[in-house]
C-alpha cells in the first residue's frame, strides 16, 4: 500500500490532473511531473454490485472525492465513509483508494 495517490503536474504553470494528460488545459505544456496527493473531502457514493464475467462478486463501494489540490477523482472506499468526510488517500495495486482519517 503506497499512502497517498499519484496526479501529475504541469511543470510550466504547476497545474495538477488526475488521470495523467498529454496537455495542460490550462496553460497547453507537454511535460508534467508525478506528485502525489494525500486527502480528498467525499462527494458522492455508489454501489457496484455486479460485475459482467466476475463470478463471487461481492459489492464495492466507490466515490467521487475532491483532492486537497482540487482534483476530483474516483477511488474505491475500504470503509463506511459518507459524503463531506475527509478520508486519507492511498493506492493498492495502482488503484485509488481512500478511508476516513484516524
Amino acid at each position: 500500500m503506497n499512502r497517498g495517490v499519484a496526479i501529475w503536474r504541469c511543470v510550466k504553470c504547476r497545474t495538477g490532473f488526475f488521470p495523467q494528460r498529454l496537455l495542460c488545459s490550462r496553460c497547453h505544456g507537454d511535460t508534467f511531473e508525478e506528485d502525489r496527493v494525500y486527502q480528498a473531502v467525499v462527494e458522492e457514493i455508489s454501489t457496484i454490485r455486479h460485475m459482467l464475467g466476475q463470478t463471487d462478486w461481492q459489492p464495492r463501494r466507490i466515490a467521487s472525492v475532491r483532492t486537497s489540490d482540487g482534483q476530483r477523482i474516483t477511488v474505491g472506499l475500504t470503509d463506511e465513509s459518507e459524503p463531506g468526510t475527509v478520508i486519507e488517500l492511498f493506492e493498492e495495486n495502482a488503484s485509488p483508494f481512500g478511508a476516513a482519517k484516524k
